[in-house]
């Protein structure tokens, strides 16, 4: 097995970013200064507008539309005879939930608005949506640059991580989390992806390329459908926007 110089910065730099927020929050810096001065200047942002993008992106991270996306995608590496890049994605999807509720629990950091969510989700720290929408459209990325070459590759990989980052900044908008539960939740997922892009074999993944842009038109063909149950449950859900 390979490990690139790329791979290991990588994995090193997610791990820092990780754990130096972890750390953070076990209070051997001030982080909540840092959280505090961000979130507090977010309503001054808001507009309708706004609230409506924000809204849309960040159901492009709920749990019922990231099934969806897993589903479709380990389903085209299946049929593509793709084995071990669907069971890897596979274990990593299923995998990688559980550790951010083990990382809930543990920390148990509340929330900026409070009563949210109930039960394991009222925790903050990580990000549950900002760690597996990083995941998911992350791997998505890895498999886009692996079937398409140069720059269509590239320009679908760069759009799934820009994708990525808007859904964080999205949690912290809708006053769900603060700024380190996204950025550690990025860290975490960046982790996961290096050991995916150590672990599988792009010899296979060609075999797959003529699945992808049917799997990448299902989800943006979904994703209205999706929208039009998510959002009303979304305006009602996040009540920080309810108190300008």
């Amino acid at each position: 097995m390979h490990v690139s110089r790329t791979q290991w910065l990588c994995a090193g730099l997610s791990l820092i970013l990780f754990a130096g927020l972890a750390l953070g929050e076990a209070g051997l810096w001030p982080l909540d200064a840092f959280d505090r001065a961000i979130t507090d200047a977010i309503p001054a942002l808001r507009s309708e507008s706004l609230n409506l993008l924000m809204l849309a992106v960040t159901a492009l991270g709920d749990s019922r539309f990231l099934i969806f996306v897993s589903v479709v995608t380990i389903g085209a590496l299946l049929i593509a005879k793709a084995w071990r890049e669907a069971i890897l994605f596979g274990v990593a999807f299923s995998l990688m939930p559980l550790i951010v509720k083990v990382l809930k629990v543990t920390i148990a950091r509340p929330r900026p608005t409070v009563d949210l969510y109930g039960g394991v989700e009222s925790f903050s720290f990580p990000s549950g949506h900002a760690t597996n929408s990083a995941l998911i459209y992350g791997a998505l990325a890895l498999l886009s640059l692996a079937v398409f070459r140069k720059l269509p590759g590239r320009l679908i990989a760069a759009a799934f991580a820009l994708l990525a980052i808007m859904i964080a900044l999205s949690r912290v908008y809708l006053g769900a989390h603060w700024p380190s539960d996204t950025l550690a939740g990025l860290g975490l997922a960046g982790l996961m992806l290096t050991i995916i892009s150590i672990r599988h074999e792009e010899a296979r993944l060609p075999d797959a390329a003529k699945f992808v842009p049917f799997v990448l038109v299902l989800i943006t063909a979904a994703f209205p459908l999706y929208l039009l149950v998510a959002l009303p449950e979304a305006r009602d859900l996040y009540t920080a926007l309810h108190s300008e």
